[in-house]
């Protein structure tokens, strides 16, 4: 009897513990999930504004690129732009001012394993640079998008 008591009073005080933390999990989850859309919403919105902002025609074209890469595929593009290397890779683009002075990168991954890069080239070069237009998945953690990628088929620095 006492046992059975004594079970009876540890469920009592564990229960309304192990309760309140599954509640606060989920609210947490709810809350991050909201957070995630919200932010996801802005971004979007900010997608969509920026075009409004932004008055250069490579800048706009690779905007284009990007909301509508199906429109794109397999088609040749020749790009007035920016050189760019990274870590992990190289992409073509420009780097637009705005009137604050704030810049912001608008560019497109490039793969130059069918030509020469120019001797010399450095990031933020100006080239003229002619492309087919393709789509690769980016692989992230736990997700994945189709993302614009030009296969260069000509470089040269721009005059």
């Amino acid at each position: 009897m006492k046992k059975t008591n004594l079970f009876n009073k540890k469920a009592i005080i564990i229960f309304p513990i192990i309760l309140a933390l599954l509640l606060t999990s989920f609210g947490t989850m709810s809350l991050f999930d909201k957070r995630s859309n919200n932010e996801a919403q802005d971004s979007q919105q900010y997608i969509e504004n920026i075009e409004e902002l932004v008055d250069d025609e490579t800048a706009l074209k690779i905007i284009d690129i990007h909301k509508y890469p199906n429109t794109y595929k397999d088609k040749i593009e020749t790009f007035d732009a920016q050189f760019f290397e990274f870590e992990d890779g190289h992409s073509v683009g420009i780097e637009y001012f705005f009137e604050s002075g704030d810049s912001l990168l608008f560019d497109i991954p490039a793969d130059f394993s069918n030509v020469d890069l120019p001797q010399g080239i450095e990031s933020f070069d100006w080239i003229k640079v002619t492309g087919k237009i393709g789509i690769i998945e980016d692989l992230h953690d736990e997700h994945s998008h189709h993302l614009p990628i030009i296969y260069v088929t000509s470089i040269d620095f721009a005059e």
